[in-house]
């Protein structure tokens, strides 16, 4: 076997070292400012948002390559201010929970929110996930017929008030006074809303499953296809929800699957409304999809999720005193959970 000289393989490692951090820095100068003229009207651009803050973490090694391979003092320079504003920006944002003052006299209530993957999850596991949980109120996503035996009849001693409405589902310990279904914008997926009595006083609930994007191949020229992001159908869906929520006098609790990162425009549409748990209390990145998704059309299963798309959020009478992404069931979605304090 012919033995490669070392002086090729380091050349060879330098030029490649040289082309990712050009490449790399050109790509995020065009993401960046795309995404301030665009945003989510492009699609590109909300594809690769889908990914933050994974497309920044790059960012780190930068300033290594700078100083010892390209030897170039301004890209050093620049890339060492990058690498400094981003280990802010991911403190701040991930890793800096939001403590609340809280008295004993203030009720709060455990939420347990779960997209159990029609068939995928198994009654055992999603009933012990509850029982480990001790939440006073679940909202369950994708839920199937065989959930309501198996499950919501089983657990009817420890949740008396349930709306079991596959796909969705809520069980409470509160008395749930009322409820209805809904269909956001009158599109297909299914959404609830109830107003349950805790602590004295009403509040309102929802239980969401905005509809996912998806990738879809189309035809440009009779022999050339690529693939286009699709996620529009979500937007009319999340404007329905916030202009109901606007109109909410009570506190409100919205849980479940939005199908949506916390760096897309309908997500910032939502937060003008209502405040993220995990955002407020949580650590960390707080990713839970895709845990376990298999794509068949490119035979490859996902083992670690890759994106925050389950959220729990609440009106300006909650403080959130803790969230959290909890143990895996045989769900694509790893289960949420948060304590919420009612503040007034």
């Amino acid at each position: 076997m012919q033995h490669i000289p070392e002086n090729i393989i380091n050349r060879f490692f330098k030029q490649s070292a040289k082309i990712f951090a050009y490449s790399y820095s050109a790509f995020l100068l065009c993401y960046l400012i795309l995404r301030l003229i665009f945003w989510d009207r492009l699609w590109v651009v909300a594809f690769i948002g889908t990914f933050t803050p994974l497309i920044f973490l790059p960012i780190l090694f930068l300033p290594l390559l700078a100083f010892s391979i390209l030897k170039n003092r301004w890209f050093s320079i620049i890339s060492s201010m990058a690498c400094i504003l981003l280990l802010s920006w991911l403190h701040v944002k991930y890793f800096s929970p939001q403590s609340i003052s809280i008295t004993a006299s203030q009720p709060s209530l455990k939420i347990l929110s779960h997209n159990v993957g029609w068939y995928t999850t198994k009654s055992p596991t999603l009933v012990k996930l509850i029982n480990h949980e001790q939440a006073d109120i679940v909202f369950l996503q994708e839920t199937v017929q065989k959930h309501k035996k198996r499950v919501f009849d089983l657990l009817k001693s420890d949740y008396p008030y349930q709306i079991d409405t596959p796909p969705v589902g809520i069980m409470s310990k509160y008395p749930v006074l009322s409820s209805e279904v809904l269909h956001l914008a009158n599109h297909p997926e299914t959404q609830q809303r109830a107003i349950i009595k805790f602590a004295g006083q009403e509040i309102v609930v929802y239980n969401m499953q905005a509809t996912g994007p998806w990738v879809k191949l189309y035809k440009i020229l009779s022999f050339i296809k690529i693939p286009v992001y699709k996620y529009k159908q979500r937007l009319p869906e999340i404007q329905d929800l916030v202009e109901r929520i606007q109109q909410e006098n009570l506190p409100v609790i919205v849980a479940g699957d939005f199908n949506m990162t916390d760096e897309s425009q309908d997500y910032y549409r939502v937060q003008k409304v209502l405040q993220d748990a995990f955002l407020k209390s949580g650590f960390g990145f707080g990713f839970t999809w895709p845990h376990g998704f298999f794509a068949k059309r490119f035979n490859l299963k996902l083992t670690y999720p890759l994106c925050r798309i389950d959220y729990i959020w609440y009106s300006k009478h909650w403080g959130a005193k803790s969230s959290s992404v909890l143990d895996a069931t045989e769900s694509d979605h790893l289960p949420v959970g948060a304590e919420l304090v009612l503040l007034k």
